[in-house]
């Protein structure tokens, strides 16, 4: 079962808090805002935005890609215990 998957991605995308911060805490994935981070951070929408550079800029991006970014977050939480 995944940790982080192609929903947490998204709310973390579309969140109106651009400091949004997906956190994992108490064995789920939370979006949360930056200043109420407690758990194991993730990854920050500005970090994920980055991440996906040109494609943020061409509006939405697919589910294939969401799952692409869900997949590798998911392996950094597990790579750090959660």
């Amino acid at each position: 079962m995944a940790l982080v998957d192609r929903d947490d991605v998204r709310e973390l995308l579309t969140s109106p808090d651009p400091d949004a911060t997906l956190v994992y805490v108490e064995g789920a994935c939370r979006v949360v805002p930056a200043d109420r981070v407690e758990g194991l951070s993730v990854v920050s929408r500005r970090e994920l935005q980055e991440q996906l550079g040109e494609d943020a800029a061409g509006g939405e991006p697919s589910d294939e890609r969401l799952d692409e970014l869900a997949h590798r977050l998911d392996t950094v939480v597990r790579e750090l215990g959660g």
